[in-house]
């Protein structure tokens, strides 16, 4: 059994990103392993101020904000896997789920458990390819964090609230999630 992180980066609850994140928990429940929803695009967390605090003597990696991201350090810590859930706004992932992932900053002064990582997108436009730079940048975290990628779920076009109903990329999210043990 696996412990899953699955941060969701939408502003909009509910929405087609949610509904992916929820396809891809099933997945993984079914399978056995532990699920942490962490919504991101909801909490109101602040951008790293690269201030180098999270490396201060007796901080132990912890960073110095007391904001909205301090409630998920404890489950990343010990976490095996993270996966990230995000619409697509303007080639990028959400600039919430941006300031969360910045704040992973703190995880080189003390490394966190994490060794798997994936993707979930939903986007409008018809061309696939749109978040290619992001799924570049997201295996760049990757490798560096040294996670190994476990998959990447595209789920387009899809913008208007509901409109990822009956998409196959639900059924992927979903095997993708199973598919963790």
């Amino acid at each position: 059994m696996s412990k899953i992180c699955v941060v969701t980066g939408s502003p909009r609850k509910g929405g087609n990103s949610d509904t992916l994140a929820q396809a891809f928990i099933q997945g993984a429940e079914s399978a056995g392993n532990q699920v942490v929803l962490m919504e991101a695009g909801r909490a109101g967390i602040n951008g790293c101020m690269g201030c180098m605090g999270c490396f201060a003597p007796g901080r132990d990696g912890a960073c110095v904000q007391n904001d909205a991201m301090s409630q998920f350090y404890p489950d990343l810590r010990d976490a095996d896997t993270i996966v990230f859930c995000s619409p697509v706004y303007f080639y990028n992932y959400t600039s919430q789920i941006k300031a969360f992932m910045d704040r992973l900053f703190c995880m080189a002064a003390k490394p966190f458990a994490i060794k798997n990582a994936a993707l979930l997108l939903t986007f409008e436009d018809k061309d696939s390819t749109v978040p290619d730079g992001l799924i570049k940048s997201f295996e760049d975290c990757a490798a560096y964090c040294h996670w190994n990628v476990l998959g990447v779920v595209k789920a387009n076009p899809c913008f208007e609230k509901g409109a990822i109903a009956g998409h196959p990329a639900l059924e992927e999210a979903r095997a993708l999630g199973a598919s963790i043990k």
